[in-house]
C-alpha cells in the first residue's frame, strides 16, 4: 500500500498535507482551494491558480514589465511575479501575484521592475493595487543588482502613496521582499499560518544565541503585535479584498 501511495504522490494524484500528514486526493484539494480538509492547512499556490481563484472569470489581463538595462545578468522573462489589471467581484484593481514555485519567488531585476511598473500603472489608472506576496527575498545570484531592488521598490511606493495598496502575505514572505515594498501597504492581510519575517529562525537563533518561541514569525503572532491588520481564510479572500476595494473606490 505504501508503494502505491508513493507512486500516486509522485504523479500528482495524491498529496500529503505538510501539517497533519494526511493523504488527500489532489482533485479534492483543488475543489477546496488548496486547503487541507482535515487541519485547515493552507497549501502554497502558484500564480496561475491564485489568479484564477481571486479574479472574476476572464477579467485578468497580464501586463508585461518594461525592459531593464541589466539584460546580461537576467533572463528574458521572469515568472516569479505576474501582474495585470483585473476585477475582483466587480471591483477594478491592478493585481500582482508572486510565485514561490519559481526560484522561491525571489526578487531580481526583472521582478523589481515589474513591482515598480505595477505601482505606476495603478497610479495612472487611479485604481487600487493588490499584491499577493510569497518570497524567499532578494535574488542573491544577481548580487548588488538584486539588493538594489529593495531601494527601487520602496522609492516607487513613496512616489505612489496616493494609490491605495493592499498586501496579502502568504507562506512564506521573507527577506528583502518583506523588508521593502510588502510592508508599505495601506492594508496588510495574511493567510492563516503564513510565515512572515526577514531572516529565518535558525539563522536568528545561531546569531543571537537564543531560543525562539514556536510561533515566531507566524501570522497570528504578528497580528497580535500590530504588524498584520487581519488574517483571512482563503475561502473568504475574494470577498474581503473586494470589500476593501469598494471601500477605496
Amino acid at each position: 500500500m505504501t508503494e502505491v501511495l508513493d507512486i500516486a504522490k509522485k504523479d500528482g494524484r495524491w498529496s500529503e498535507c505538510p501539517s497533519c500528514s494526511e493523504i488527500i486526493i489532489t482533485s479534492k484539494l483543488v475543489e477546496n482551494k488548496w486547503v487541507c480538509p482535515h487541519c485547515d492547512h493552507h497549501f502554497r499556490m502558484n500564480a496561475k491558480d491564485r489568479i484564477a481563484l481571486v479574479c472574476d472569470e476572464g477579467s485578468f489581463v497580464e501586463i508585461e514589465a518594461a525592459p531593464v538595462r541589466a539584460e546580461e545578468i537576467t533572463p528574458a522573462s521572469d515568472d516569479a511575479l505576474k501582474y495585470g489589471r483585473a476585477t475582483i467581484l466587480g471591483q477594478p484593481c491592478v493585481l500582482g501575484v508572486m510565485d514561490f514555485s519559481f526560484k522561491g519567488g525571489s526578487m531580481g531585476v526583472i521582478v523589481g521592475q515589474a513591482v515598480v511598473d505595477m505601482m505606476h500603472n495603478a497610479q495612472r489608472k487611479q485604481i487600487p493595487l493588490v499584491v499577493f506576496c510569497a518570497s524567499g527575498g532578494v535574488r542573491v545570484q544577481e548580487g548588488i543588482w538584486g539588493l538594489l531592488q529593495m531601494l527601487r521598490t520602496v522609492n516607487a511606493r513613496t512616489s505612489t502613496q496616493d494609490v491605495p495598496m493592499i498586501t496579502i502575505f502568504t507562506d512564506p514572505t521573507t527577506g528583502g521582499v518583506s523588508a521593502s515594498f510588502a510592508g508599505l501597504a495601506d492594508i496588510m492581510l495574511a493567510e492563516p499560518g503564513a510565515r512572515i519575517g526577514f531572516a529565518g529562525p535558525r539563522v536568528i537563533e545561531a546569531t543571537m544565541n537564543c531560543t525562539l518561541p514556536p510561533d515566531f514569525q507566524d501570522a497570528l503572532r504578528l497580528m497580535a503585535n500590530g504588524f498584520i491588520d487581519m488574517i483571512v481564510h482563503r475561502h473568504r479572500m475574494r470577498e474581503v479584498i473586494a470589500f476593501f476595494l469598494k471601500w477605496f473606490s
